[in-house]
């Protein structure tokens, strides 16, 4: 069924977000900045892997070249102006305060973490490649084996984010089941117009603002990263209309 992969992958953000809700309360703060430290630097790692991956090849003689760095830089400058035109990141943020409202109890200090676990989260979860292609492969071919293992991995990242960020982290199931539902849909219906080396430069963008959230989980410097979202869809445009 074309749509399976989100649904499940959904559902594994759920279930990984409420194991660590139980865990939450019991690991203190020192523990919990080593584990933020650990997960920086596997996104950051997962990034750079994905960026040398669609990016680097190695010929025969064992050379290097690299390819599509000006279409990266292209669609990362479009991307973001479009995203901040649209104001995603103040979107997320006026939808964390709402949720911060709504779901916050008198007394409970760590509500205050509700609202930028969920920012965090949906980034996270919906920047890397395996959300693009996975979600492409879903619609086109019918194959969720892509989103099958990206859902293990989020149902693993969320047990840890919760036992810092709480609800944040389960709502952002929601996000994954509109973002790449989107993904998927749009696929089913257009994919035979999108050539899969289009689909790698989506990927390698993907992959680049992933490497963003590292700076954010270290605490070395705070991006706007939901408003680079939109540019992992310009190499479309870019195929399009160069």
């Amino acid at each position: 069924m074309v749509g399976a992969g989100t649904l499940v992958n959904a559902a594994a953000i759920v279930a990984g977000g409420a194991v660590g809700l139980l865990f939450k309360k019991g690991i203190p703060k020192r523990f919990q900045e080593i584990i933020f430290t650990a997960q920086g630097t596997g996104v950051f790692l997962l990034g750079v892997l994905g960026v040398v991956t669609q990016a680097v090849t190695a010929a025969q003689d064992g050379v290097l070249t690299s390819s599509y760095g000006l279409g990266m830089v292209l669609s990362l400058v479009l991307g973001g102006l479009l995203g901040e035109l649209i104001g995603i990141d103040r979107l997320f943020n006026r939808i964390a305060n709402f949720l911060k409202r709504k779901l916050s109890r008198p007394g409970a200090a760590e509500n205050v973490d509700i609202g930028a676990g969920f920012a965090s989260s949906t980034v996270l979860f919906c920047a890397g490649a395996m959300a693009i292609i996975g979600s492409i492969q879903d619609g086109i071919m019918g194959d969720p084996s892509m989103l099958f293992t990206k859902a293990v991995l989020d149902g693993i990242v969320s047990v840890i984010f919760a036992t810092v960020y709480g609800y944040g982290v389960m709502l952002s199931a929601l996000s994954i089941l509109v973002y790449q539902g989107a993904i998927t849909l749009v696929a089913y219906f257009l994919g035979d117009y999108i050539p899969m080396v289009v689909v790698g430069q989506m990927s390698l963008v993907g992959s680049a603002v992933l490497m963003l959230i590292g700076f954010d989980l270290w605490d070395i410097k705070k991006f706007n990263v939901a408003n680079l979202i939109p540019a992992a869809f310009m190499p479309i445009l870019l195929y399009f209309f160069l």
